[in-house]
């Protein structure tokens, strides 16, 4: 082919499909680490709640690797509680976006403080002790608790009542949720979260703390339900930007395990079995790409939406287990059911993309 004949527009769309293709920050679950707190923290065995304070002076305590175990850094044969304090500084000018602390996987119950400042733990403390040790460590950080280009401090109480103990594996570090350029409200990151049972003691008035939040996307059984099969409920809120006011739009899920049904300001929008009537219906139910269709008139251009997600896993894992999640134009939602649909190879995805 001659180049006079070659379309100029078609090459550009060509080198840019191979670039969104390949990249992360378009069709993965834009996370980005923005704190690398990975290397050698202080470390004390023995328990006091001063040790949380970010003031408290741990200069005379032991330097430990983290992630390792304790007994991987010389305690061995130690079970009981200890304790792990480390600093940072974060000079990202974060506003709005979701901020979260990974810390990989603790053995076996932790409890995390943020500038003195509690933000969550997993697994139970004496006397009901119970482990949380293959629970993935995520909390949720309010902006209001960092100290934008000054110090920050965190400390972690961890109890360990068997074998190995502490912060055992990666990754380790302060991460965000990045803009999805495709995704006009981007709902990454954490949700509301409830079992059947756990709706049933708090409807009942006998569980006085609020449903837990997990991160989304990601299976339940890696938020600390293990083998947990049956009903669960997802909620969260969002608000409409005013661009988006009479556009076309649609509530994109991603990947669920197993069916759904999902209400919009109480409004039931669609399942898992509607889909089934796509081009799609030969595909089993945790392979099929979510998108609902969001009626018009039913969301609020003032205040908050919200969103409710029933789901119902019959066996093995569970829940909204991966992206994209968010808001999106009908234009974008064909373009990330092309790029995300059938866990496609990198060449397919480029060929459905060029080709749409």
């Amino acid at each position: 082919m001659s180049s006079k004949n070659r379309n100029p527009l078609r090459i550009i769309i060509f080198v840019l499909l191979i670039i969104l293709c390949n990249s992360e920050g378009v069709f993965a679950n834009n996370l980005e680490k923005i704190v690398n707190l990975k290397g050698i923290w202080k470390f004390s065995i023995g328990d006091n709640p001063d040790w949380k304070n970010p003031n408290y002076n741990d200069k005379d305590w032991d330097n430990i690797y983290v992630p390792r175990s304790w007994e991987g850094n010389g305690y061995h044969d130690y079970n009981g509680f200890a304790w792990y304090r480390t600093e940072f500084e974060l000079l990202d000018d974060i506003t709005e976006e979701i901020v979260y602390l990974s810390l990989g996987h603790i053995d076996d119950a932790d409890e995390v403080y943020l500038n003195g400042h509690f933000i969550g733990g997993f697994g139970n403390m004496p006397p009901n002790v119970s482990t949380a040790f293959d629970t993935k460590r995520r909390y949720e950080i309010p902006i209001k608790y960092l100290n934008i280009n000054s110090t920050n401090h965190i400390a972690v109480r961890v109890y360990d009542y068997y074998n190995a103990g502490g912060i055992v594996t990666g990754p380790i570090g302060l991460y965000k949720v990045t803009k999805n350029p495709l995704l006009e409200v981007n709902l990454t990151g954490f949700w509301f979260f409830e079992t059947e049972k756990e709706v049933d003691l708090r409807l009942q008035n006998q569980e006085k703390q609020i449903a837990r939040k997990i991160f989304v996307p990601g299976y339940w059984e890696d938020n600390g339900y293990k083998n947990y099969d049956g009903e669960a409920r997802y909620t969260t809120r969002f608000k409409l930007p005013k661009k988006l006011v009479n556009q076309e739009l649609f509530l994109v899920l991603g990947f669920i395990d197993d069916t759904e049904t999902v209400y919009l300001n109480r409004k039931k929008i669609g399942s898992v079995s509607s889909l089934k009537d796509t081009e799609e219906s030969n595909l089993p139910y945790h392979k099929i790409f979510r998108g609902y269709a969001i009626p018009k008139n039913l969301l609020k251009n003032e205040g908050y939406n919200s969103i409710s997600i029933i789901i119902y896993d019959k066996g093995g894992a569970g829940g909204i287990y991966d992206g994209p999640i968010g808001i999106a134009t009908k234009e974008n939602y064909e373009i990330l059911k092309q790029t995300s649909a059938k866990k496609k190879s990198t060449w397919e995805l480029f060929l459905d993309l060029f080709r749409f």
